[in-house]
């Protein structure tokens, strides 16, 4: 790592938890939700991955602390601008839902289906901001380890996705199948 990459990447990461933070105190209340274990398991997949990217390099040796990018300027500008991108974009996505957010999976009173902004692009664009950003993150540290950290975050946001568009569907129905079969769910016209 070279410059001040790392210290950029992790003020978009402290911006994300502190709009997030902030803005989950603006949520309805439950109407049906996953049983708790879902949340809990997924959830501390998705920090054991944050712990991976985050301190992935550093591992002094052995097999996490090798290097999958070169230490060159060009990687840590690329990483810094997609996990900033990755962050601009789970804000903007988070601020779209307003109140239709929540942190665990589950469908709160009064909810509508989102279909503008970012919603238009993506069906998870929460999960593609936040996969982009541990993507660039990555990146930047451009370890093994943090390589692993990034497909355990991606593996996370995927299952969690996934259980989400269930109770979408069932709440939906008709309209939500629609929006399936027009809008993909992570990567804008290809997954």
């Amino acid at each position: 790592m070279t410059g001040p990459y790392w210290e950029i990447i992790s003020g978009c990461w402290v911006a994300f938890w502190v709009y997030w933070t902030i803005s989950a105190r603006r949520t309805h209340a439950p109407k049906r939700q996953v049983p708790l274990v879902f949340t809990v398991l997924n959830t501390g997949l998705l920090y054991l991955g944050f712990v991976f990217v985050l301190v992935g390099g550093r591992f002094d040796t052995g097999p996490l602390a090798l290097r999958f990018a070169p230490a060159a300027a060009y990687v840590d500008v690329t990483g810094t601008a997609l996990g900033a991108a990755g962050v601009a974009l789970a804000i903007w996505s988070r601020r779209v839902l307003g109140a239709n957010w929540s942190g665990a999976v589950r469908i709160v009173e009064g909810q509508h289906l989102v279909r503008s902004g970012p919603y238009a692009i993506v069906r998870n664009p929460i999960y593609s901001g936040m996969a982009l950003a541990m993507l660039g993150t990555g990146l930047v540290r451009g370890t093994v380890g943090a390589l692993l950290g990034v497909a355990i975050v991606v593996l996370s946001l995927w299952q969690k996705g996934r259980m989400e568009e269930r109770f979408l569907l069932a709440e939906f129905g008709d309209d939500y199948a629609a929006y399936r079969r027009e809008v993909k769910s992570l990567i804008p016209f290809i997954l």
